[in-house]
């Protein structure tokens, strides 16, 4: 995957870039300031940069993209261990804790121990996917394969499209490297 990103120029995260979802809007916008500087509120986050940033310079895109990992992180922080807490209990599946990562190879993982950790990208998506993830990685509480029973377990959670959702994420991330959208080195950690 690496390679592809690579010999792609992507379109670069600036004033024009926007997160809208139902769980998060993220906007980039001007400020008369020296510093760059995020305002906001859960779920409403605005990225402030100084007039007349330079989003071309050279290195620059590498370093904002970390700027908007930290915002995602922060909103994260906010959103994700409520919503968690809320699929436990509708489900009756249990968790140790929580980790918020800023993973590239997968939105979620469960270990052993009961931990659930789940990718910060995950806010780039609509909450249908979030939520998904989410009983997709409580279900391992219960089965620790992605057998039958598993994916038995996973449909009566989220109302038999399981896989279909699955599907329906991994295409919109294919659709963000097609049209060159900076969302998907925010996935891919670029």
């Amino acid at each position: 995957m690496s390679v592809l990103v690579l010999s792609k120029k992507f379109n670069p995260i600036d004033l024009s870039f926007v997160i809208d979802t139902d769980l998060l809007y993220l906007d980039v916008k001007e400020a008369d300031e020296k510093y760059f500087f995020c305002k906001g509120h859960k779920g409403r986050l605005t990225i402030y940069v100084p007039c007349g940033t330079r989003f071309d310079a050279a290195d620059f895109q590498p370093w904002f993209r970390t700027v908007v990992r930290e915002a995602l992180r922060r909103e994260a922080k906010l959103i994700f261990p409520e919503r968690l807490q809320m699929w436990s209990v509708r489900t009756g599946l249990k968790y140790s804790r929580l980790a918020i990562k800023s993973t590239s190879s997968k939105w979620g993982s469960y270990s052993s121990l009961g931990n659930v950790n789940l990718s910060l990208s995950l806010l780039l998506l609509p909450s249908q996917y979030v939520d998904y993830t989410m009983c997709h990685e409580l279900c391992h509480s219960r089965e620790m394969n992605h057998g039958k029973r598993f994916w038995s377990l996973l449909d009566s959670c989220i109302g038999g499209s399981a896989r279909q959702l699955g599907r329906e994420m991994n295409k919109m991330v294919r659709n963000w490297y097609e049209s060159a959208d900076p969302r998907y080195l925010l996935v891919s950690n670029k």
